[in-house]
């Protein structure tokens, strides 16, 4: 049985990738991914497996829709959730990925700020996060 739950993890874990890599293409995955097996596993955290396939789509539309690639806004919610965990703080996927598209869209077409990442933290620095909620006792 232990073998059949690991295959079914396996799978679902390989089609996030399968999916990733089609709406990016495969050396431009490899050149995003590759050195940074600690993305890959936030990626896969958060948008791996069937449950996640509505934020996977949501994902992808986001970075189709900015001028930033993949792994920035991978960083982005890297450090994103860096700011909440030391806070004690959390928030949806949702509300992270809304955020982050706030923070792209705040530097304007003229900016000179192109790192989507630095954009993240510095609003946070800013502003802070209202969506955030403090995280419940038992996590």
């Amino acid at each position: 049985m232990r073998k059949v739950l690991k295959f079914s993890e396996d799978a679902s874990e390989m089609a996030l990738m399968v999916d990733l890599i089609k709406s990016v293409g495969a050396e431009a995955f490899k050149k995003m991914f590759g050195n940074s097996p600690q993305l890959l596993a936030l990626l896969d955290a958060k948008f791996g497996g069937d449950e996640h396939e509505e934020l996977r789509c949501q994902l992808l539309e986001y970075v189709d829709n900015s001028d930033y690639s993949l792994r920035q806004w991978i960083e982005s919610l890297r450090n994103l959730q860096v700011w909440l965990d030391t806070r004690g703080l959390e928030m949806s996927t949702e509300d992270e990925l809304g955020y982050i598209s706030c923070a792209g869209e705040s530097a304007g077409a003229g900016s000179n700020l192109s790192h989507l990442p630095s954009l993240v933290t510095d609003m946070l620095e800013t502003y802070g996060c209202e969506r955030a909620v403090r995280r419940a006792a038992n996590d």
